[in-house]
């Protein structure tokens, strides 16, 4: 069993983009984005494949792409969508070849993270003059809905009030001991 992929989990704006070159450059292994693999296999953004083809295209999509990744990859860090391992098959395959890490963070700090792009579709709130409120709740809507999920990760990693580099350093060390345990 392989157990040296490193699957980075969480919410949109948790960091996993920036977090995993990190990790990749310390483990000296590749990094892989399967939200940016998406977007360069296609040419287009994930709003845009969500808006002209609808979500459950680019989920089978995104199963293609990790299940590719895992069988091409004996080593390597990949970052997830957020909402990859809500697919069943996804974190199971997840489970048996990885370590799965979520990287959790506060619903505020998600906000302030993601308020300013438009490039998340499933937060596309309107712009209006409740557009703060109602993307809060939806965040808060979404990381419950994905929270057993999220937490069932072998390796959790607080990221409230920590920059890129530390959040890998605490995953690496976090890592570390976790394969001390297996």
């Amino acid at each position: 069993m392989n157990k040296n992929l490193v699957f980075l989990n969480g919410f949109m704006g948790a960091g996993k983009s920036k977090i995993g070159p990190i990790v990749a450059d310390k483990l000296n292994c590749p990094f892989f984005d399967s939200d940016k693999i998406i977007e360069e296999a296609t040419g287009k953004t994930i709003s845009d494949i969500f808006t002209d083809q609808g979500e459950e295209t680019f989920r089978k999509m995104e199963q293609a792409i990790l299940f590719q990744l895992i069988g091409n990859n004996n080593k390597a860090v990949i970052a997830l969508g957020g909402g990859a391992l809500m697919n069943p098959d996804n974190k199971k395959m997840a489970d048996k070849k990885g370590t799965v890490v979520y990287i959790k963070s506060s619903p505020e700090e998600i906000f302030k993270r993601v308020k300013k792009t438009s490039k998340r579709p499933l937060l596309n709130i309107p712009r209006d003059e409740n557009f703060e409120t109602n993307l809060l709740i939806r965040i808060e809507e979404l990381l419950k809905d994905r929270k057993d999920v999220y937490e069932s990760a072998a390796v959790i990693i607080e990221r409230d009030g920590f920059d890129p580099p530390q959040v890998a350093e605490m995953i690496l060390t976090e890592l570390e001991q976790f394969g001390k345990k297996t």
